[in-house]
């Protein structure tokens, strides 16, 4: 059976714990994967809420993103997700398996995750359930971790993606200056 282009692109990356016996690098280890993984959970809850200051606290300044409906530097990313954000009744974001391969005072994480967007009660338009992947690449910055790079890789959906508009089109935005795909 051949498999398909996203499961192709898959790649499982996770780190090996030390040793049992190294209690201080077991403990160091442990440290990091949590606040790592702490990150897409205040990501998903910052997206849910629409708490666009608690989104971008998980990001790195100078963050670059591919996303699913555009790319570019980090304040374009908010800009167009608060927007897309903005158009649903409500939205609920699960994370689900997530792969940490730490390498110092970086990391390789792929994180799966299912999205609802909901329409307001009324609307014309389907709910839209999306499954992705974000690989993204995290470093460490004082205490904690930001993520630096992300790419978005749509897995599959229901409903209409991208949401068609009830009225003046604001989606998908027009083009900007930034471009992470050279990056």
């Amino acid at each position: 059976m051949e498999r398909g282009k996203l499961r192709e692109a898959m790649h499982m990356r996770a780190s090996e714990a030390p040793p049992a016996t190294d209690t201080a690098a077991n403990l160091a280890w442990l440290r990091d994967r949590t606040l790592i993984g702490d990150l897409y959970s205040r990501y998903a809850y910052g997206v849910d809420s629409l708490d666009m200051a608690l989104v971008r606290s998980v990001f790195h300044p100078d963050c670059v993103v591919v996303g699913t409906m555009e790319q570019g530097g980090l304040d374009d990313y908010l800009e167009g997700l608060e927007m897309g954000l903005a158009m649903y009744h409500a939205t609920m974001h699960f994370k689900g398996n997530q792969y940490i391969e730490l390498d110092g005072d970086k990391a390789f994480v792929e994180t799966w995750v299912v999205g609802y967007h909901m329409e307001a009660p009324g609307s014309p338009l389907e709910h839209l359930k999306l499954g992705l992947r974000y690989r993204d690449e995290v470093t460490r910055v004082g205490e904690g971790w930001k993520i630096s790079r992300r790419e978005a890789v749509l897995q599959w959906h229901t409903g209409p993606f991208p949401r068609p508009a009830l009225g003046e089109p604001p989606y998908p935005r027009k083009p900007h200056q930034s471009d992470a795909r050279g990056a």
